[in-house]
């Protein structure tokens, strides 16, 4: 075992070398119509699930709920897992691991309170239409996600390929 003979400095030298990947996780919510909400973040281009990076010390499933808590105003059960995505070289993202859950079905008329600091505003969204607002990685996701909730396997994906 490399701790074993390495100095605690020199072992957290060697940890620094090694790479680094953001986590991600998001969830999939639905209404009643099987219409996908979507957020329309402030600080990028396109729409987003609600969702958001993981914090240090923090699970990807805590870390969806809080963000989807955050983001939308909604305190909901996070389902099972139905995508892990690799995003490897995303620009200045870097490489990340996304997590996409189920967040469930709720009421059309479900209270959703955007944050106001992060969006601008939230929208349902028939599937056959989340290519138009989504960019095409995130399209893809959801697509996948979809289809996995349909059959309930869980798919893995490498820059939107399974």
């Amino acid at each position: 075992m490399i701790d074993s003979y390495l100095s605690e400095p020199e072992l957290a030298a060697f940890i620094a070398t090694l790479p680094r990947r953001r986590l991600a996780a998001g969830a999939l919510i639905r209404d009643p119509d099987g219409r996908v909400l979507m957020v329309q973040p402030n600080y990028k281009q396109g729409w987003e699930l609600p969702g958001g990076t993981v914090e240090a010390g923090e699970d990807p499933r805590t870390g969806c709920t809080r963000e989807v808590l955050e983001e939308v105003g909604l305190d909901l059960p996070v389902g099972r897992l139905l995508v892990v995505e690799h995003g490897i070289s995303h620009g200045v993202w870097g490489d990340a691991t996304i997590f996409l859950y189920d967040g469930g079905t709720i009421d059309a008329d479900t209270a959703v309170s955007v944050q106001a600091e992060e969006l601008l505003g939230y929208r349902f969204v028939p599937p056959a239409d989340v290519a138009t607002l989504a960019m095409p990685g995130l399209a893809n996701r959801i697509a996948v996600g979809l289809a996995a909730l349909a059959d309930g396997q869980t798919r893995e994906l490498v820059n939107g390929r399974g």
